[in-house]
């Protein structure tokens, strides 16, 4: 699955620290696909809003990237006395075109019972 998230225009070459940035500006427009379904773990896991951290950028080559990040997230069931929050990492690729990143997303969102039959 693919998401465009648009970046300023930009004549020249961007510097690594000024991809950071503006990736970090507009992190909230990507969240949810970033931080993906909980409830493997489960359906009392929520993500913590604005704890997505970008770790590093890894140059892969012909203007792709691959972002290392990092969010939290919290479990909380009062019947059996769970209160945690934890930290997940993550990776995720993406193209840099000339006013945009597109990330490549795993859809890893589960079966419907229509789509299951």
């Amino acid at each position: 699955m693919h998401k465009t998230l648009p970046l300023n225009n930009r004549e020249n070459g961007v510097t690594e620290l000024e991809l950071i940035n503006e990736l970090k500006q507009n992190i909230p427009k990507i969240a949810g696909e970033l931080v993906g379904n909980l409830l493997w773990y489960s359906p009392n896991a929520h993500f913590v809003p604005n704890t997505i951290d970008i770790i590093s950028l890894e140059y892969l080559g012909e203007s792709r990237y691959k972002m290392n990040y990092s969010f939290c997230w919290n479990v909380f069931n009062a019947c059996l006395d769970i209160d945690t929050d934890e930290i997940s990492y993550n990776s995720v690729n993406f193209a840099l075109t000339e006013d945009a990143a597109v990330f490549d997303f795993i859809d890893n969102e589960p079966d419907t019972m229509s789509e299951e039959l």
